[in-house]
């Protein structure tokens, strides 16, 4: 192996690594938290899958905020521009807080109605609500934990994040346990108790990165007046980069959201088996995660610093260590997956109704990945974010999604026939960003448009 080669792989793997372990534990997490909530019932699996779109839809919201200052802080760091980093973390940060209060405020006052979207099944609806109204506190804490912990990847130190989240998330598996079920003196709250397991986890974790960041006088942290100050060339700045990936990640999950949607339409059994095929799904994209995180610092750090050269090369390079480990990846998944499903306490029916459908999405997983790595991480590490949300946003509304209403109120397609349309989608994303990054017009310099 070249030494070039080396350093790249030594480099993505100082943040990949830690970013896909702490992704494996959260999907380790909710692999067990699903596990938990299947022991009630396929009613309660349902409900909770159906409730948590509205987190998830929140989720991927203060992930877009983060992409779009991470692009920011990844260059500003690279370029030593710890002004620009404090400004940027203190705007997001005002930002994550005031969404995730806003996105609270809703799911608590309208929770029946937002379930009447995944169900009309009226044990599901009540099911869901509880389960709203207790959870949506929980989304303020998210918010501004999303936004550090990507401030601490952006200058390398994808260790803290993972330290901090693995604490949160293994809290809520023991408080999950405790309170769904009730062992000894504890009483059982059912979804009740998750979601309060949930909120109680989520507070710690926000907590834990306010403590150590200011423990370490780590040089993002805002800590001026001034670094409040949001100058209208900033604040265009941010936003003409910044804002298309808010946006990309937005109706990218109001689009994934619609794919549930539709598979909801066959039933609530499918719709449970639909959940529960995601959730095993989620083990094995892990990677994809890992990759994008670490292209998205790597590559940032080196166009900050102005090796655009080296940037390009480096792009191309990730791009086929992605296929190669979507592959693997992909292969582990058609193995393992359906071994996964004996854990659950559901009917044959939905049993081999989400063998079926994992099957599909192992066969979807290495596009799916090298897609992820692509539009996330290196696009946007060089700051071509409005062409990353195109070329994903287009074909995911235009052919696949109305592809899969078709599929499921038309003609009734089984579940792993309407996964295996999304096809179109990710063959289409991952084609056009290779080409995108093969011509280099992706390499956009930002700290040297704001001097």
């Amino acid at each position: 192996m070249l030494k070039e080669e080396k350093v790249l792989l030594q480099r993505l793997a100082i943040v990949a690594i830690p970013v896909m372990i702490q992704n494996l534990v959260q999907s380790g997490v909710g692999f067990l938290d699903t596990l938990m909530i299947g022991q009630l019932g396929e009613t309660e699996v349902a409900a909770v899958g159906g409730a948590n779109q509205y987190f998830f839809f929140i989720q991927i919201a203060f992930f877009g905020l983060n992409s779009g200052s991470s692009i920011f802080l990844a260059q500003f760091y690279g370029a030593k521009n710890t002004k620009g980093m404090r400004k940027v973390l203190s705007l997001a940060s005002s930002l994550a807080i005031l969404m995730g209060a806003l996105g609270g405020i809703i799911v608590t006052a309208f929770p029946s109605f937002l379930m009447k979207l995944f169900s009309s099944d009226p044990q599901v609806i009540w099911a869901g609500s509880v389960y709203l109204r207790a959870v949506g506190v929980s989304y303020l804490f998210s918010g501004f934990s999303s936004v550090y912990s990507g401030a601490f990847r952006a200058t390398g130190d994808a260790r803290t994040p993972m330290v901090t989240t693995t604490i949160s998330l293994f809290t809520n598996a023991l408080l999950n346990y405790i309170l769904i079920f009730g062992p000894g003196p504890f009483p059982a709250l059912g979804i009740l108790g998750g979601a309060i397991a949930t909120v109680i986890s989520r507070i710690l974790e926000a907590s834990l990165l306010i403590i150590i960041s200011l423990s370490r006088k780590e040089q993002f942290i805002p800590k001026k007046k001034e670094d409040f100050r949001w100058e209208k060339s900033f604040i265009r700045d941010i936003a003409k980069t910044g804002l298309p990936a808010f946006i990309h990640e937005t109706l990218w999950v109001i689009g994934s959201i619609l794919y549930k949607v539709a598979y909801s339409r066959l039933g609530t059994g499918t719709f449970a088996a639909t959940n529960i095929c995601l959730s095993i799904q989620d083990l094995f994209f892990v990677a994809g995660l890992g990759l994008a995180g670490g292209a998205g610092v790597v590559l940032g750090n080196t166009i900050g610093k102005g090796e655009m050269k080296k940037a390009q090369e480096w792009g191309e390079k990730i791009i086929l260590l992605s296929l190669l480990t979507g592959i693997a990846m992909g292969i582990l998944e058609f193995i393992l997956g359906p071994l996964l499903l004996n854990f659950y306490n559901i009917s044959p029916e939905v049993l081999s109704t989400a063998r079926k459908g994992i099957f599909a999405l192992s066969f979807i997983l290495p596009l799916e990945l090298l897609g992820v790595v692509i539009m996330v991480g290196i696009l946007r590490s060089g700051g071509d974010s409005k062409f990353s949300m195109l070329s994903e946003i287009i074909p995911m509304y235009l052919i696949s999604i109305p592809l899969t209403f078709i599929g499921a109120s038309i003609f009734r397609l089984p579940l792993w026939a309407l996964m295996l349309v999304k096809l179109s989608e990710t063959v289409t994303k991952a084609l056009v960003g290779a080409l995108r990054i093969r011509s280099g017009k992706w390499i956009i310099n930002l700290n040297d448009k704001r001097n």
